[in-house]
Formats: C-alpha cells, structure tokens, sequence
C-alpha cells in the first residue's frame, strides 16, 4: 500500500508541468507558480531516477531541497503580492539564510532530518506569514467573486494543507527515525500531503488563464 500511494505521489509531481504544457499559450508566461511548478516536477524525477533507480545518497538533495523551495516559494509569493511587503521579504529571506547555513553545522549522514526540520523552520513560517497577507489582500479589495476560478486559490490551499500537515512530522523526524517506531507509518503523512499539494497545483494550473 505505501508504495502504490508513493508511486501515485511520484507520477502525481510531474502532472502540473505537463498540464502546464497541454495548456500552451493559455496562460501567463510570467505567473508566479511557474518555479514552484518546474521544481515539483525536477524533484519528481530526482526521486525516481536519483534516488530510487540510481540510488544516489539522499543527504545532498535534502539540504539542497529545501532551499530550492524557499527560492520558488519566494518568487511566488513575492510576484503574487506584486512587491508589496518588502521589508518584511528582505526580513524573513535573511531569516531562512540564516537558519539555512545554521544548519550546515549538522550536516551529515546521521543528521540528515535535523537539518531537513530545521530549515522546514523559517519555510513554513515564510509560507503562512504570505499566505495570511493575501487573504487579507484578497477580502480588503474584495475585487473577487469566485475564488474556484482563481488558480491562485489552488495554489494557495495545497501549500496551506501541505505545510500544515507536516510541519511536526519533519520536527519530529529524526526522533522518529531513531526510535523503535516503524518510520514509514509516519512518514506517509507527507506522501499523503504532497499527494494533496501536487493535485491542487494540477488544478491549479487548469485554471490558469492567459494575461
């Protein structure tokens, strides 16, 4: 069962870039989710030839990750509020670099998801901060009327339920993975998530109209 849900999960990464594709010129070039796009895509591919096929060590992709991540994810949010917020970007960017170089200090093999919690840390915090300010962008202006055409939305949900969800998980993964308790029972919580996430971008981008 936790490889079907996996496989599914894998295949699932690349459906936004494709559906990206089959929509051609029936969108924004310059939307903001194209990173965040592209990189579930890349990290879909890395999973399956990298460290499923090949079986590269996993330790350079889960530092390197997460600040690929945070790159996307910035841009997204950083176009979507259309540069509003500056000083507050500059605040959590040097927040997440910080943390982020912190967390080389435990890299290695045995610390491999304390880094990875750690730098999970400021992302999530960098997520929510964003997500809550266009919301209240979005009920001030009021300029909406239904948000199950915005693409935006979709976006917006997969990370809330995403990073929601998984936020303890990586906070409690290297405890987890070092005590008696079978690791895969939790971590098919963030299979499940991205699973959700990967979904809602695919929708996402349907929606997606030309500007």
């Amino acid at each position: 069962m936790y490889k079907i849900v996996f496989y599914i999960t894998l295949f699932a990464g690349l459906l936004p870039l494709l559906f990206l594709f089959l929509k051609k010129k029936a969108y924004d070039k310059n939307h903001p989710a194209i990173p965040l796009l592209w990189l579930t895509a890349i990290g879909t591919l890395y999973e399956f030839i990298g460290s499923g096929l090949l079986k590269i060590n996993t330790l350079y992709w889960f530092q390197l990750y997460p600040f690929l991540s945070f790159i996307a994810l910035y841009y997204f949010f950083f176009k979507l509020l259309k540069h509003d917020y500056k000083n507050l970007f500059r605040v959590l960017f040097i927040l997440f670099i910080s943390v982020y170089l912190v967390s080389f200090y435990f890299f290695s093999e045995e610390n491999k998801f304390i880094t990875t919690a750690l730098n999970r840390i400021p992302i999530t915090i960098f997520v929510f901060t964003f997500i809550a300010l266009w919301f209240k962008n979005l009920f001030e202006k009021m300029e909406e009327q239904n948000l199950w055409q915005n693409d935006n939305f979709y976006f917006i949900t997969g990370l809330i339920i995403y990073y929601s969800s998984t936020l303890f998980l990586f906070i409690a993964s290297n405890f987890i993975y070092n005590s008696n308790l079978y690791f895969f029972d939790f971590w098919i919580v963030n299979i499940i998530a991205s699973l959700i996430l990967r979904i809602l971008l695919s929708i996402g981008v349907w929606k997606m109209k030309q500007d």
